[in-house]
């Protein structure tokens, strides 16, 4: 898969007031691509839900995009208990839970993730880039 996952921050900022008008075009631009069929875009399920819990109507807003897209356009990722998560956790406690989500499903799948807080994952093995 070549693509980006989208972090909690990310979500947050462009998908609520919370961001700026900078960050909502980005988003908008990268799902709008993912959609196009170009880079597809993973969701962590926990980024989603803590950015849910910001603004609820986020999760329907994704869910549509999800389901009205191609087919591995936008995908939301679920947690499992692997290896990777395990040492995740262990190298990197004060990670999030969200973070800690979004730079395993990065790792897994080899993408970078893409957030308003690259210096969240410096210590990690996964690239970060600003959106």
């Amino acid at each position: 898969m070549s693509g980006y996952v989208l972090d909690d921050l990310a979500l947050i900022a462009g998908l609520t007031d919370d961001g700026a008008e900078y960050h909502r075009r980005e988003l908008s631009r990268l799902l709008a691509a993912a959609i196009d069929r170009r880079p597809a875009i993973a969701i962590p399920a926990l980024c989603l839900a803590s950015a849910a819990v910001r603004r609820p109507a986020i999760a329907g807003h994704l869910a549509e995009l999800v389901t009205g897209g191609p087919i591995g356009a936008i995908e939301i990722v679920g947690l499992s208990r692997t290896a990777l998560v395990a040492q995740l956790r262990t190298e990197h406690p004060r990670l999030s839970w969200p973070a800690l989500h979004a730079a395993s499903t990065a790792a897994t799948i080899r993408v970078p993730i893409v957030t308003i807080d690259p210096a969240r994952y410096a210590d990690t093995a996964v690239e970060a880039i600003p959106l």
